[in-house]
C-alpha cells in the first residue's frame, strides 16, 4: 500500500511541542504508577509483611531484576511488581520525550520528514 511509504514534514518546533506533551503524559502516568505502588507498600505493610525494596532499583538505569519482594501474598506481589515495572516504563519514555524534546528545541527550524511510526511516536495516544 502507498500509505506505507507516505512521509510528512513538520518543523522541529512543532516535533518539540508534541515531545514535551508525550514527556508530560509519561510523567503524569508514571506519578499515578508510584502512588499505586505506595498503596500497595501501606496494604503490605499494614498486613506485618516486610518488604525488601532493592536499593539499585531507585536508579533509573538500573536493568531488570531489581524489583521489591514480598514472599507471602501472590496477589500483592503481583501488584507491587506491576507497579515497579510501569514505573521504570514511564520513567524511560519520559527521558526518552526530553531528549527529542532538547534535540528538536535545538534545532526548532529545521524541517523533519516524518513517516508513519514517527508521526505515531510523537502525536499518536
Amino acid at each position: 500500500m502507498k500509505r506505507n511509504d507516505w512521509s510528512f514534514q513538520f518543523t522541529a518546533s512543532k516535533l518539540a511541542e508534541a515531545a514535551a506533551a508525550k514527556r508530560d503524559l509519561h510523567k503524569t502516568k508514571q506519578q499515578w504508577w508510584e502512588d499505586k505502588k505506595a498503596e500497595t507498600m501501606k496494604k503490605v505493610a499494614e498486613s506485618g509483611i516486610e518488604v525488601h525494596d532493592s536499593v539499585a532499583a531507585s536508579y533509573s538505569s538500573a536493568k531488570g531484576g531489581y524489583g521489591p519482594e514480598i514472599v507471602i501474598d501472590a496477589g500483592l506481589q503481583r501488584d507491587l511488581t506491576e507497579c515497579q515495572r510501569k514505573i521504570m516504563e514511564h520513567n524511560k519514555l519520559v527521558q526518552d520525550y526530553t531528549g527529542w524534546f532538547q534535540v528538536l528545541t535545538g534545532n526548532a527550524e529545521a524541517r523533519v520528514e516524518l513517516d508513519h511510526d514517527d508521526y505515531l511516536f510523537f502525536f499518536g495516544e
